[in-house]
């Protein structure tokens, strides 16, 4: 370690040289592979747009399919409700939960008992 790291402490240090951990990290990273076939009119869109943001093709696929895979995502798994729909899921929440039916009393008296076709669960009380 240098001088410089061990005057100043691990902490500062991290900080301190992050880019070039993090440029040996992208050197030493796998990176998987994504094939793709587009038609010509296609890719020559595609570059044409990348050479428009100063980005290489690579760049620019990459960049893009990371956005629009988030923007999925986020629409997926979140939901967005009225004012009417919040104001019924929160009354539901703040009600009285509704008792279990018979069905689920047995699965959990099952599921406590730690046995499921031969699996012995063991729990930590």
């Amino acid at each position: 370690m240098n001088s410089l790291c061990e005057n100043i402490g691990v902490a500062t240090c991290h900080t301190r040289f992050t880019l070039m951990a993090r440029t040996i990290e992208k050197k030493n990273a796998h990176k998987s592979r994504l094939n793709v076939r587009l038609a010509p009119d296609l890719k020559a869109r595609i570059r044409r747009a990348a050479t428009v943001l100063g980005q290489d093709l690579t760049e620019f696929a990459v960049s893009t399919l990371d956005e629009r895979a988030k923007e999925v995502l986020e629409e997926h798994e979140s939901m967005i409700l009225s004012e009417s729909e919040r104001r019924a899921f929160m009354d539901i929440l703040a009600g009285d939960p509704p008792s279990p039916t018979k069905r689920a009393l047995e699965v959990a008296k099952k599921y406590k008992s730690g046995k499921k076709k031969g699996v012995v669960y063991e729990f930590a009380d």
